[in-house]
């Protein structure tokens, strides 16, 4: 995964750490493969695997999902278990899987959801044996859903001209499969991409799981106790090269003043957490099932611990100008892929989100194109080998 999923520093790329050093997507030469489960989706992308894990706190399985065009699923926060899990914000983080198609992600939830004495997150589940999201996968799932779109969304979508018309195609298609879309609605508070989260609520809790972290290790070579320690290792081991990448959101989470038990911890956790139900309070107010944006859409999934599964819409054209982000990665190249998400408003993941992302996917199978889309050098022995490997 990226350095420390992506906590340590806004300096650090996507896809980096100083074990592995950098990793990259697999359409375009420097494809940035953003979040920071990016390696799992890499390696599902490739198929080097039939399957992969992430954990995500705020896009980490969404995001890399999104630019390797495979499927991710964000389980709701406490349906998987994240014992084990290096932990950045225990109130949000959950772990899901990675995968080429939607049937696939159902059958490895089936296999990891489920109550661990572990982690306590996971007491509140409703059930001792997990419903069978497998048999959800039903080809005429989206007859009669309904299916909220904000004016925001559509915003967002705008901002690109191709992902723009790929995404209200998309809506039709999804109208011949009998859903009904419902758009003249937007949040009530939430407004994508402006800004709203305050960091002192991850600070404090980034700083707090990881003093957890440490001392509950069973080996600990280098006597790390608190994320003070961790920078000052960061520091003094040139493999982390520091003067490059710096440590910034660590020496933040350091410095956040207060305890996840003062009252101004709770004031803005109470903040978050009524912007986290946007989403829940729009389609209830709509009377929809689920929540449809494109990948690009920021969206308050965990704020609100929220679910939600991304699976490929299409790829950038040919002539596509390249777009490099300002740590110098491709973001938008030929090929590239984007997706479209589904969220939904229930505290535990139901099967209806599945359904309607595996009725979307038979009904259009954009994944099928990853093979013929994907153009990688990968680093084996031999020409022969890398060529064998390509066919995969």
């Amino acid at each position: 995964m990226s350095e420390w999923g992506m906590a340590r520093s806004s300096m650090c790329k996507s896809g980096w750490s100083a074990l592995y050093g950098q990793a990259v997507g697999g359409f375009y030469e420097s494809q940035d493969p953003q979040g920071s489960s990016s390696g799992s989706a890499i390696a599902t992308s490739l198929k080097l695997a039939s399957f992969t894990i992430g954990g995500e706190t705020c896009g980490s399985i969404l995001y890399p999902a999104q630019k390797n065009g495979v499927v991710g699923l964000k389980p709701t926060a406490g349906l998987t278990s994240r014992a084990g899990v290096i932990p950045l914000n225990p109130e949000q983080d959950s772990v899901g899987p990675i995968t080429q198609y939607v049937k696939d992600s159902a059958i490895i939830l089936n296999i990891i959801a489920g109550k661990d004495i572990l982690d306590s997150a996971t007491d509140n589940i409703p059930f001792e044996k997990p419903p069978d999201y497998k048999a959800a996968c039903q080809k005429n799932a989206l007859n009669g859903i309904r299916i909220a779109v904000p004016k925001s969304v559509y915003q967002v979508a705008e901002s690109d001209l191709e992902v723009d018309i790929a995404f209200r195609d998309a809506i039709t298609k999804f109208r011949e499969l009998g859903a009904i879309i419902i758009d003249d609605i937007d949040f009530e508070n939430w407004k994508p991409g402006s800004g709203q989260r305050e960091d002192l609520f991850g600070d404090i809790l980034l700083r707090e799981a990881f003093e957890e972290l440490f001392t509950g290790l069973t080996k600990n070579p280098h006597g790390i106790k608190n994320i003070s320690d961790l920078i000052e290792f960061t520091k003094s081991t040139p493999e982390e090269e520091y003067d490059r990448y710096g440590a910034n959101w660590f020496e933040n989470a350091r410095d956040a003043p207060y305890t996840s038990a003062s009252e101004e911890f709770f004031s803005v956790k109470a903040r978050m957490e009524h912007l986290g139900d946007d989403i829940a309070r729009l389609l209830d107010t709509s009377n929809c099932d689920v929540l449809l944006a494109t990948s690009s859409t920021d969206l308050p999934l965990d704020l609100g611990r929220l679910p939600g599964i991304q699976v490929p819409l299409g790829f950038y054209s040919a002539n596509r100008e390249v777009v490099r982000n300002v740590k110098g990665m491709a973001s938008k190249a030929p090929n590239i892929p984007w997706s479209w998400n589904y969220h939904h408003w229930t505290q535990i993941q139901r099967r209806k989100l599945i359904a309607c992302a595996y009725a979307f996917e038979q009904a259009t199978l954009v994944v099928n194109q990853n093979g013929a889309k994907l153009d990688i050098k990968l680093p084996f022995g031999d020409q022969e080998t890398a060529g064998k490997a390509n066919k995969f």
